[in-house]
C-alpha cells in the first residue's frame, strides 16, 4: 500500500488514461510489484496505454485517497537499463518469447563475429548495431507466428539454429552468406509495425513492407561503408526479395541463389512449426487442435507418444 509524503520510484505500464478538470490527470497504471496505482499527471503531459515508463512519485492525499505525484517520468526506452532488467519487465508486464533473451544475444553476436568475409561481415554487423535495442523486443508478426515481444529474435535465432544442421549435411552451401542472410532477413520488420506491445502495420509498413525496407537499408549501408558495387551486397538483398517465395506473399522474386532458397525453406519451417508447437500444447493427448491457419487451416492429432 501507497502512504502520503513517500516518495516511491518504479517501472509500470499504463493501463487506463481518465480525463480530469484538475490541474493533473489521473492515470492507472500496473506497477513491477503487481500493484495498481493511480498516478496523476499533468494535463499538458502525455503518456500512451500499454507502453512503460518510469516514474519518480510521490503520495499524496486526493479525495480522501493515496494518489502518486508524478515528479518525472521516462518510457522505457530512454533508461539505460541492463538487458537483464529489461527481460525481467517484458516477461511480467507482456507476453514475451518463451527463450532466455540474454542466451540468443550472446549467440547471435558470436555468430556475426564469426563470419569471415569481410563484406558480409562489417554489412551485416552495421545493421545489426544499429537495430539491436529494437530487434530484441519486437514480434515477427502481428498474427500467425511469433507474434510476442522478442518474437522476431526467437525466429532468427530458431533459423540460426537450424541453419547448422544445413550446413552439415550441405557443406557446399556459403555459410557467411547463409547465416547473414538470415539474421538480416526480417530486420525491417522493426519498421513494419507501430510499436512492439500491441503492434499493428504502419503506413510504411502497409504500402512498401520489411522486405523492400530491407533491400533500401542494405543498399544505403553498403553505400555508407563503399560496398556498394559489391557482389555480396546484391546476394544479401536477393535473399531478402526471395525469402517469401511467393508474390502474393510480397517476395517481387523468387529464389535464384542456393542460400536463398536454403533460407525460404527453413523461415517457412520455422513460422510453421513453432505455431504447430503452441497449438499442440493447448490441446490433451488424443485431440485435435483447432484449425491452424498457417497450415491451410488443416487440425493436427496430439498423438500418446507427444512429448508433454
Amino acid at each position: 500500500m501507497f502512504e502520503n509524503e513517500v516518495k516511491y520510484e518504479f517501472f509500470a505500464k499504463v493501463m487506463q488514461i481518465n480525463d480530469s478538470t484538475y490541474a493533473t490527470k489521473p492515470i492507472t497504471v500496473l506497477t513491477e510489484d503487481n500493484e495498481m496505482a493511480i498516478v496523476r499527471i499533468k494535463q499538458e503531459d502525455e503518456l500512451s496505454l500499454n507502453k512503460l515508463y518510469y516514474f519518480i512519485t510521490e503520495g499524496i492525499i486526493f479525495k480522501e485517497k493515496i494518489h502518486l505525484e508524478v515528479k518525472e517520468f521516462k518510457r522505457l526506452s530512454e533508461i539505460e537499463i541492463s538487458d537483464e532488467k529489461r527481460e525481467k519487465l517484458m516477461k511480467f508486464f507482456y507476453n514475451h518469447a518463451p527463450v532466455d533473451t540474454i542466451q540468443i544475444i550472446k549467440d547471435i553476436e558470436r555468430i556475426i563475429e564469426s563470419l569471415e568475409n569481410e563484406v558480409i561481415k562489417n554489412l551485416t554487423k552495421k545493421i545489426y548495431q544499429d537495430k539491436k535495442n529494437d530487434f530484441y523486443l519486437y514480434p515477427a508478426a502481428t498474427k500467425y507466428h511469433h507474434a510476442y515481444i522478442s518474437g522476431l529474435a526467437y525466429h532468427t535465432h530458431s533459423m540460426l539454429r537450424l541453419a547448422k544442421g544445413f550446413l552439415e549435411v550441405y557443406p557446399w552451401l556459403n555459410q557467411d552468406l547463409l547465416l547473414s542472410g538470415i539474421i538480416l532477413h526480417d530486420i525491417c520488420k522493426i519498421s513494419e509495425f507501430d510499436s512492439y506491445e500491441g503492434s499493428n502495420y504502419t503506413i510504411k509498413g502497409k504500402l512498401i513492407g520489411h522486405i523492400a525496407m530491407g533491400v533500401s537499408l542494405l543498399d544505403g549501408v553498403a553505400k555508407e561503408l563503399n560496398y556498394q558495387d559489391k557482389e555480396e551486397v546484391m546476394l544479401l538483398q536477393h535473399i531478402m526479395l526471395s525469402h517469401h517465395y511467393y508474390g502474393n506473399f510480397g517476395s517481387p522474386k523468387k529464389p535464384n541463389i542456393a542460400e536463398a532458397l536454403m533460407i525460404h525453406f527453413i523461415d517457412n519451417i520455422d513460422s510453421k512449426a513453432c505455431v504447430l508447437g503452441e497449438e499442440l500444447e493447448l490441446v490433451e493427448k488424443g485431440d485435435l487442435t483447432g484449425p491452424i491457419s498457417v497450415l491451410e487451416r488443416e487440425r493436427y492429432y496430439k498423438h500418446k507418444l507427444s512429448k508433454e
